[in-house]
């Protein structure tokens, strides 16, 4: 079963100098001293490097990893699950934004709500007890993206872009072990190859979506307006490389 002590969490920052709560970081790693993070550093311009140092100096289990030039969310985060899985102590490797939309009190929540799982996926529904804050835009946006997906890829998953995931290490080696073709739909990539690889109705028996209980975005998203022109190329190029889901 899934614990904290041989969990690792990835997040990657990119000038986030401003927008990572560091008090929030240090308040949760002493409750959770057994918690491994890795903090990856994407080529950023703004102390974030001096910010990961400090919090190197002060906290234990916390890696850092500096990569020179930006390689966009995709590759840092494949960076720091790549290291990660070279620890034989590391059972269970997540990742999480650096903003913090799902607090970091989400991945002990993932992994108590999906007990024996390999594949645990967050999933933004609005229900009765959750606190889920998106733009009206961005939300639409994505319901619309989603149903593109699920159309394209045969893919019925609630919410594949979600910021939150768990993999046992073995599937995250699946899922992360070369680079990916899109730099934006790469929760979507993941996914397929892991389903190519196990198939679907595995899938079925080692993944599951859980409703987060708190998402609240936060503003300086990467991702400009512009990319929704860009979007349907680019799940062209998904269902390209990966073909559909077979059931």
């Amino acid at each position: 079963m899934q614990t904290i002590a041989n969990t690792c969490v990835v997040i990657p920052l990119y000038n986030e100098e401003t927008r990572f709560d560091i008090d929030k970081f240090i308040e949760f790693n002493k409750l959770h001293p057994d918690l491994c993070f890795c903090l990856v550093n994407d080529g950023s311009t703004d102390n974030t490097p001096g910010m990961l140092a400090e919090l190197h100096s002060k906290l234990e289990r916390v890696e850092i990893i500096d990569l020179e030039k930006n390689q966009g969310k995709a590759e840092a985060i494949r960076s720091g699950i790549s290291q990660m899985i070279q620890r034989n102590d590391i059972e269970h490797i997540a990742f999480i934004d650096a903003d913090l939309s799902a607090p970091l009190e989400t991945i002990p929540f993932l992994l108590a709500a999906a007990p024996g799982k390999s594949v645990i996926l967050g999933s933004r529904i609005l229900i009765l007890g959750t606190t889920i804050v998106r733009k009206p835009f961005r939300h639409y946006v994505g319901r619309v993206f989603a149903t593109m997906a699920s159309e394209t890829l045969n893919l019925p998953i609630y919410d594949t872009q979600c910021g939150a995931k768990i993999f046992s290490r073995e599937i995250a080696e699946i899922a992360f072990n070369r680079p990916f073709k899109t730099r934006w739909l790469f929760d979507l990539e993941l996914i397929m190859r892991i389903v190519n690889h196990t198939g679907w109705e595995k899938f079925k028996e080692i993944g599951q979506e859980v409703p987060l209980y708190e998402w609240v975005e936060k503003g300086g998203s990467k991702v400009k307006l512009s990319y929704m022109f860009k979007l349907p190329f680019d799940l062209l190029r998904v269902r390209k490389e990966y073909g559909k889901v077979k059931k």
